[in-house]
């Protein structure tokens, strides 16, 4: 808000002393009362010499020449020393409205930076009580700040939380940075805090608390560091295969001669054996080269299907699938989506990991696909332990996770939403404490004219496949 500039304000010459406006403003003063003063000398002095025929009648006129003087010059003086003060005060209003209307520019111009600043900023008096904080801040935690206490407001707790370093910065009067980031519960945005001592010119002692949002940073983040695992998966697999390969070939080959010749019913059964053996070792390896050379950067058409099975296929081989027992059911009519195949990927490899995860003593784990008008729908069912309803609230919270340190970031949910939104679907989850939860995840099909995807393999007619991991795993 600021003040209505007034119509008229006085100008000034810079140039001109207090001292001489002074002296100019008495100057004119004098001369107005000698001027009265000569005139009231001048009109008794006709009248004395006109009707003074006494001397008792020239002392009267003395008295009253004396007093009427004096009460002209009184007058005139009077009249113009209010004049002359309502002059100033016009003037000093004139000045004090232009200084507001300066400092209310300012302070709105001010404002309108802070406001504007991507920072959350906020002001924290002795007693944790915000007294000032900017739109950011407001906007990020989607509340009102200003009077209440951040620790109350902010994490609903009666004193401030241990690692504040708000509280740091009271104590020590230095800059403090959390070395943690803090979650917003409310709005999930991730932020890193910083703390800075401020003395207010009142003299109180406060501190400015700087939120920086890093919500996007740590996605990218996260989004590079599984394309470079992805990369390495890569190469790991082009060395395992070209390291085994060779071997491989050569065992299959002897073994071929070995068959050939003359053996024994047993010897003739266990060299079959070893060529199957070696032959499924040769699958896993084609299976790990291809699901690496698979990997595009572009959006293309992808078939959901085939992503899925390339997953559920290098998965296979993880330890802990040894007790799930896996139930495949792909509607052969789903078409092909638009989205970026890395990414399809990421999204499935996320929710079947934490469907696994969800299982640490074995399972069912149900994947299903299925064609609804202008959709494809990917669902991934466990029958594990399930969410409560706090937790399912927050499951898509970036960097909320209720697994153990180190063994996730919190940021695969968050990961998957962002990724489905961008290809224009969404993703849904439901759950219930040891009933499991099931992962629903919707993406805008994309219709042709020819019923196969180019270079991509024919989507089987089987509506329903049941397989089991622990026949994959040796």
């Amino acid at each position: 808000m600021t003040a209505a500039k007034p119509d008229t304000c006085p100008t000034e010459n810079p140039s001109a002393s207090p001292f001489r406006s002074w002296l100019s403003d008495w100057s004119i003063l004098a001369g107005a009362v000698g001027l009265a003063i000569l005139v009231m000398f001048t009109i008794w002095e006709i009248v004395e010499q006109r009707f003074g025929s006494s001397e008792e009648i020239v002392r009267r006129f003395h008295y009253a020449r004396g007093i009427t003087s004096s009460l002209v010059a009184a007058t005139v003086l009077g009249g113009l020393t209010y004049l002359q003060h309502r002059r100033r005060a016009e003037a000093l209003e004139g000045e004090i409205a232009r200084r507001t209307h300066e400092l209310r520019e300012a302070r709105a111009t001010l404002q309108a930076i802070l406001d504007n600043t991507p920072s959350a900023l906020m002001v924290l008096d002795s007693k944790f009580r915000v007294i000032e904080a900017n739109r950011s801040a407001e906007r990020v935690h989607d509340l009102s700040l200003v009077g209440h206490r951040c620790h109350e407001r902010l994490a609903g707790l009666e004193v401030p939380c241990e690692s504040c370093p708000a509280q740091n910065t009271f104590e020590t009067g230095q800059g403090q940075a959390s070395t943690e980031h803090m979650t917003d519960p409310r709005t999930g945005e991730v932020l890193t805090i910083e703390t800075h001592p401020l003395d207010l010119p009142s003299g109180e002692r406060c501190t400015l608390v700087v939120e920086r949002v890093v919500t996007e940073q740590r996605k990218l983040q996260a989004r590079l560091v599984h394309q470079e695992k992805m990369a390495a998966f890569g190469l790991l697999a082009a060395g395992i295969a070209h390291d085994l390969g060779n071997p491989l070939s050569s065992i299959e080959m002897y073994l071929q001669l070995l068959q050939q010749g003359d053996l024994e019913n047993e010897p003739r059964k266990m060299v079959h054996t070893i060529r199957e053996e070696t032959a499924r070792l040769g699958r896993i390896i084609r299976e790990l080269v291809d699901f690496a050379r698979r990997r595009r950067d572009e959006a293309s058409l992808v078939s959901v299907q085939s992503v899925v099975e390339d997953t559920l296929r290098l998965l296979r081989h993880e330890p802990r699938m040894r007790n799930i027992e896996v139930h495949e059911r792909f509607d052969p009519t789903c078409p092909p989506v638009e989205i970026v195949e890395d990414h399809l990927i990421q999204v499935t490899m996320n929710l079947l990991i934490n469907a696994i995860d969800a299982m640490p003593e074995g399972g069912r784990l149900e994947v299903q696909t299925q064609a609804l008008p202008n959709a494809v729908v990917l669902r991934v069912k466990d029958n594990g332990m399930g969410m409560d309803r706090t937790v399912l609230s927050r499951c898509f919270e970036p960097l909320f996770t209720t697994k153990e340190v180190g063994r996730g970031t919190g940021l695969g949910l968050s990961i998957c939403r962002d990724i489905t939104q961008e290809a224009g679907g969404n993703i849904e989850l439901h759950s219930s404490p040891g009933r499991g939860t099931t992962a629903v995840v919707r993406l805008a099909e994309c219709r042709l004219e020819a019923t196969e995807l180019p270079g991509e393999p024919e989507i089987p007619t089987e509506t329903a496949a049941q397989t089991t991991c622990a026949e994959g795993v040796s």
